[in-house]
């Protein structure tokens, strides 16, 4: 037996074949049965302890920070890595934002000269593509992709400088 095992307070009971009949852990003095699920974390958890504890020198101090540091996956620390408040509340203003985006650009397209309608029309409500808008109208494909990389440009910062502003889509009032 390791020297590891004599400490460890779970075990599997063996008949006189080898076959597993029970998979015991001990809280407080007290074996407990447990399922083959439950027995599997357990033992996990505890090689996982194991192998960062070796990893630590003796008598220094074992921290998440210097892990880290060290390039220790989180995962290998057992830690689930869960979103940070500020990320979540991130992107639920990404999603406000985006939100108010999509109520604007009705209006927003509705600004465009007719020509520039017409090929974001085109382009992103019909399906043409680059290539085909070019050879309908006469022109270039890339000068169709210059053109519309301009008007995407003049939407975004039409709809930045709107949000910004305080202008709201019709139908919204501040603070909804």
């Amino acid at each position: 037996m390791k020297k590891w095992q004599e400490n460890r307070n779970y075990r599997r009971l063996k008949d006189e074949n080898g076959n597993v009949i029970a998979n015991v852990i001990t809280v407080d003095g007290v074996n407990v049965e447990v399922s083959e699920e439950v027995f599997l974390a357990y033992s996990q958890a505890d090689r996982r302890e194991r192998y960062i504890m070796e990893e630590v020198e003796p008598g220094k101090m074992l921290s998440l920070d210097k892990l880290l540091e060290d390039g220790v996956p989180l995962e290998k620390l057992g830690v689930e890595p869960e979103r940070s408040a500020e990320d979540i509340m991130l992107g639920r203003e990404e999603i406000s934002m985006a939100d108010s985006y999509k109520a604007m650009l009705p209006a927003a397209l509705v600004n465009l000269k007719a020509p520039d309608q017409a090929l974001i029309q085109a382009l992103y409500f019909d399906g043409i593509s680059t290539r085909e808008y070019a050879r309908k109208t006469g022109v270039t494909q890339h000068a169709v992709i210059k053109r519309r990389d301009r008007i995407l440009k003049n939407l975004r910062n039409f709809l930045e400088n709107s949000c910004f502003e305080g202008i709201h889509p019709p139908g919204i009032r501040e603070g909804e």
